[in-house]
């Protein structure tokens, strides 16, 4: 974790210590006017307020963090759903979804007959099979479909 982003917690705690420091000193002492003790106590407490409020907001920050977080996993899980009921829809096989999940992501088709431990030719004649039943000419127009999906729900 980067230290910069806790500097403005450090920064404030220190200043605490340090007038905690001074007032314990201040009074023990006895050298110095009530005023002048009143005012680092002001101080103080500013300083704690506001190290506390910053603690807070930090931690709100946090759990919206993860709300979103979470929000983006539900959605990429539903978008995955969406995704194979048209494909259930469309009557491909399980190869044939296969093959269309990893056009719509870009790979290309020596890389999708790689990752499959295939020949290039199967991968091409399975995307044909895709695209016809699909109705869709390319990897373009089948990744269109569900972004346009995406973008009628907004």
């Amino acid at each position: 974790m980067k230290f910069s982003k806790y500097l403005p917690v450090l920064v404030l705690a220190s200043a605490m210590l340090f007038f905690a420091y001074d007032i314990i000193v201040d009074v023990t002492s006895e050298g110095d006017s009530l005023l002048h003790i009143v005012i680092e106590l002001l101080v103080f407490v500013a300083i704690s307020f506001v190290l506390f409020k910053e603690l807070q907001h930090v931690n709100s920050l946090k759990q919206e963090i993860r709300e979103e977080r979470s929000k983006t996993s539900r959605l990429a899980g539903e978008l995955h759903t969406v995704v194979l009921e048209q494909f259930s829809q469309w009557q491909l096989s399980p190869s044939e979804s296969d093959i269309a999940l990893l056009l719509i992501k870009g790979l290309s088709m020596k890389e999708i007959a790689d990752a499959r431990a295939v020949k290039e030719k199967t991968v091409r004649t399975q995307a044909t099979s895709v695209y016809a039943k699909s109705g869709y000419s390319g990897r373009h127009e089948l990744a269109a479909h569900f972004i346009q999906d995406l973008m009628s729900e907004l």
